[in-house]
């Protein structure tokens, strides 16, 4: 495989009109007339025409697909591919032949009877889910290399390699499927020192970008899944829908389930937080108009005919009789100020409110991965000890803290619980901008996931940790809208930083004042760590701390000194939001037999 630099932006073009023609090759197949769309005879001829591509067994393989192509694995960016191989291992079975004609005509999304090539595959790099510069064709090929190339084998030095700085134990790792389930997988298991599966927890619904498994004391999971495929939910919801939360037992059965999705209404998103008290926090979409928004003081931009709030709720789960009780809520749009609108109550000055969220600060045609969402919450986190919850906007790029003391009818304005604030942020910090007290230049977090607060049962200096992913940032730290291809290509990196939350003399958190850094790792960009989505990090019983870059399933764990005793990538298909390791004598392991 030629690099980048070895090859033209002609040469680069040829090799991704194959890759395009490649994956085109079973709409052809089914064209029988060739005029560029499937007729309803030749829908309904579907299924004579693959059998006739199978092989004995009956089963439709890669090469018949269009394959193998440059990058493994992209004929599924056809949808008729994708609709025939549902689990993504390539192999299309005498069942869904048999199933072809009714599959195919769910890609009829006008109703005309027909589908056409554009239907079967469309362009996915200028969807409205990806809004970015893409570079001349070299870049975007090599793009698409970094983003999907994927090892069939897990590469680099599998822990402990006689390592003893390792921290012994079990990692958890779901994998989860790729922007349109082009590459997908369905994997939670618990991988031991040697890299060998321990237990494996079987995953009948669909696994799409964000969706998280936390492992309980108990041996269960808790974790969010999705009953849909992107099929279905593209253009519906941004990327990081799931819908559903839910606990599994040891072996797979669901114990307790929570479904929220409603199309082109609200939807359940990115992450939950189990709470000491059994609750669950959970973060959803909240879909508005156009008529709603501006009354809520959101000024159109561009071609939108809808913007996405966020909202916080609390589950009481009802562990019997399944469903749960939301016993608190919190919701953005409470808590907005805007100086667009002089007739609405909540016009003002965005820098005289630190507390309130201005809805017009972000240009939403130049952000990433938008489908009109505000805020992109992508954590929650909770402090018992405070009461306070942690969440993380990657749109603002910005954590903040609510007062989670406060009741659902105090939390909806600006008075009541132990700030006194009611649900206004308590405080705020990484890019001062988005509230009027600083610029491009003071912007310290950029698209940051998997914020949360650290647990008294390992050692840390600070109170919180945060993977500060990078994207829109440059190889000198500083902020580059423009950035082409995400930054995989020039040099922007991620970083971890472990802070103290300023306080006041009580001991409350301050409402203003920058926090203390305590720790931070790959903090000038040195160690060639990077992802711009998803990721995470965690803090171990030894005090490393363990990272996974969410892109391309690459783990690496650092030693309190910044030296990395553990790197290696997760191969096959799909990707990663998160990583846990557990060790030998966690409850949950024992709970688990190992």
């Amino acid at each position: 495989m030629k690099d980048r630099h070895d090859l033209t932006n002609e040469e680069a073009q040829d090799v991704l009109q194959r890759m395009r023609w490649q994956a085109g090759t079973i709409f052809r197949a089914l064209d029988r007339d060739g005029d560029g769309r499937l007729s309803p005879e030749e829908i309904a001829s579907a299924p004579d025409i693959l059998t006739k591509l199978a092989d004995d067994d009956g089963c439709i393989r890669e090469s018949a697909m269009g394959g193998p192509t440059e990058i493994p694995g992209l004929v599924r960016r056809s949808g008729i591919v994708r609709l025939l191989d549902d689990d993504g291992d390539l192999a299309v079975g005498p069942d869904d032949i048999a199933e072809a004609a009714e599959r195919i005509s769910r890609l009829d999304l006008d109703g005309d009877g027909h589908v056409t090539s554009e239907d079967d595959l469309p362009d996915l790099s200028g969807s409205t889910e990806n809004r970015m510069p893409m570079g001349g064709p070299a870049d975007r090929l090599d793009y698409q290399r970094k983003m999907f190339f994927r090892s069939p084998e897990m590469t680099g030095p599998l822990p402990p390699r006689g390592d003893s700085r390792v921290q012994p134990g079990y990692l958890l790792i779901q994998e989860v499927n790729d922007r349109g389930d082009v590459q997908k997988s369905r994997k939670t298991i618990l991988m031991d020192e040697h890299g060998e599966v321990a237990h494996e927890w079987p995953t009948p619904q669909r696994l799409p970008e964000a969706t998280v498994t936390y492992l309980m004391p108990d041996g269960n999971l808790a974790r969010t899944t999705c009953k849909y495929d992107w099929l279905e939910m593209d253009g519906q919801f941004p990327i990081g829908t799931s819908g559903t939360a839910s606990i599994v037992a040891p072996d797979g059965a669901v114990l307790w389930e929570w479904s929220n999705i409603e199309f082109g209404k609200e939807a359940l998103h990115h992450d939950i937080e189990v709470m000491p008290n059994g609750n669950i926090l959970v973060i959803s979409w909240h879909f508005a108009g156009l008529s709603e928004a501006r009354r809520l003081g959101w000024k159109r931009q561009g071609t939108l005919n809808r913007v996405i709030f966020d909202k916080v709720l609390e589950l009481e789960p009802d562990l019997e009789g399944g469903g749960a009780e939301i016993v608190w809520e919190w919701r953005m749009r409470d808590h907005l100020v805007q100086n667009v609108y002089p007739d609405l109550p909540n016009f003002g000055n965005p820098s005289d409110h630190p507390g309130k969220i201005d809805p017009n600060w972000p240009d939403l045609e130049r952000v990433q991965f938008n489908s009109g969402q505000l805020l992109h919450l992508n954590s929650v986190s909770y402090s018992a000890a405070e009461d306070m919850i942690l969440l993380s906007s990657a749109v603002f790029g910005e954590i903040w803290v609510i007062d989670h003391s406060t009741t659902t009818a105090e939390a909806r304005g600006s008075t009541g619980g132990r700030y006194g604030s009611g649900g206004d942020i308590v405080w705020r910090w990484g890019n001062p901008q988005t509230h009027g007290r600083g610029g491009q230049q003071d912007q310290v977090l950029f698209w940051q996931h998997d914020a949360h607060f650290l647990s008294d049962n390992v050692p840390h200096a600070g109170e919180l940790l945060i993977f500060n992913n990078g994207m829109r940032r440059d190889a000198r730290g500083r902020a580059d809208h423009g950035q082409i291809c995400m930054g995989m290509l020039d040099g922007a990196y991620s970083d971890v930083l472990e802070i103290t939350l300023p306080r006041e003399a009580s001991g409350r958190v301050a409402s203003s004042g920058d926090p203390q850094v305590d720790w931070s790792f790959n903090h000038d960009g040195s160690k060639g760590v990077y992802s711009p989505f998803m990721s995470g990090a965690q803090r171990m019983p030894n005090g490393n701390t363990l990272m996974v870059q969410g892109c391309d399933k690459r783990i690496v764990e650092v030693t309190p000194a910044g030296e990395i005793v553990l790197d290696f990538n997760v191969g096959g298909p799909g990707r990663m939001f998160r990583i846990y390791k557990f060790a030998h004598d966690a409850p949950a392991i024992r709970a688990l037999g190992l």
